[in-house]
């Protein structure tokens, strides 16, 4: 039995040897010293400061098209032309009525010279009547004629103003609405000729053509977007995540790369912070400008930005590897292995400030 303990100790011994030549041994590192710099990762568009959708104003199937994408256009330039034969019917019926309404609403019309003759008979009567009653007056004051007699008269002058005062004023309700009646009719002519003009549709600034959403054939509703002009200069639309939003700041640098020209790098700052929070993207808008004049017809092309927050600060670091959950690192004491809490500064996408924790000379394990 002896005999067969002795090559089992052996086997045993051999295997906690080959156990323990095969344990991996623990990484360390230190911390060191090195210029570090803190940007805030965002992406977006490139845009330019002014543009807007050309909208129309009528209805109508897109006879021309006068421009195509990439053509620069100048302000008021007709961009578009809209069907207006049935517009042209309407302007010649309007320009009718306006023929017809004018001997009607002018001031020797029928109605108003009727009118007019009237109340000049009725002036007169008024005048005979004032005679008349003045007359009687006398008498009456003189006693020559009897009460009853002097008010037949005053009354009889009474009626005559009434009269006379009636007359006036329907001359003045139809003067207002035979002008009531020619306003209506040149606005029924204005509006089909503007609607004539309104079918030619115009660039509203100078600009460049950058998309086109409708085109010849195509039926257009009244305040459809027919196409994209762009004005001004060339920014970039950034979405800078809510988490970061406290860190960003009128003015800050920007370093952009362009997925067109890869082997360039874009130089930019922040000129606009929008107040609004896109809740489905959680994130807020931000344009930047550039430092640099850009190629032209490069609108929507797509960015990576980095929002500059601390440039080449020379702090001691550590790689993000080395730091464990809960911002903390395992160090090696005269007690062993520890683990201790660091408090982060600023970052990059490799390396992490340490601001209190450890020292240069802290060795630091690397979690496994």
């Amino acid at each position: 039995m002896l005999r067969m303990k002795i090559p089992l100790m052996a086997a045993l011994t051999a295997l906690v040897l080959v156990q323990t030549a095969c344990k991996p041994k623990q990484q360390e590192l230190k911390a060191q010293q090195r210029n570090l710099t803190e940007a805030v990762y965002a992406s977006g568009m490139l845009i330019t400061d002014q543009d807007y959708k050309l909208l129309a104003t009528t209805d109508g199937y897109l006879l021309k098209e006068l421009v195509k994408e990439g053509d620069a256009v100048k302000s008021g330039q007709v961009l578009f032309q809209l069907s207006s034969s049935n517009r042209h019917t309407l302007e010649e019926s309007a320009r009718m009525i306006v023929q017809k309404t004018m001997p009607l609403t002018d001031a020797d019309a029928p109605v108003l010279r009727e009118l007019g003759n009237r109340i000049e008979l009725a002036r007169a009567k008024v005048t005979n009547d004032s005679l008349q009653c003045d007359r009687y007056q006398r008498l009456y004051a003189a006693k020559a004629i009897s009460k009853s007699a002097f008010e037949k008269y005053a009354l009889q002058l009474e009626s005559s103003r009434r009269e006379f005062n009636s007359l006036k004023q329907q001359y003045l309700n139809a003067t207002y609405n035979a002008a009531l009646q020619k306003q209506q009719a040149n606005n029924q002519l204005n509006q089909a000729a503007n609607e004539i003009h309104n079918a030619g549709i115009q660039s509203l600034t100078d600009g460049i053509v950058y998309e086109i959403y409708k085109h010849e054939g195509d039926l257009v509703m009244p305040n459809q977007a027919v196409a994209l002009i762009g004005a001004g200069k060339v920014i970039a639309r950034l979405a800078v995540d809510e988490s970061d939003l406290y860190k960003i700041q009128m003015n800050q640098k920007v370093v952009i790369t362009i997925d067109a020209f890869p082997d360039k790098i874009w130089h930019a700052k922040i000129s606009k912070i929008y107040p609004v929070l896109d809740r489905v993207e959680q994130s807020v808008r931000v344009d930047v400008t550039f430092d640099e004049a850009l190629p032209a017809n490069i609108y929507g092309l797509n960015v990576e930005a980095n929002i500059i927050i601390v440039e080449n600060k020379s702090v001691l670091t550590l790689p993000k590897s080395a730091i464990a959950k809960g911002d903390t690192v395992w160090v090696k004491s005269d007690k062993g292995i520890e683990k201790v809490k660091i408090t982060r500064g600023i970052e990059d996408k490799e390396f992490v400030e340490i601001s209190s924790g450890i020292t240069a000379a802290t060795t630091i394990v690397l979690p496994k």
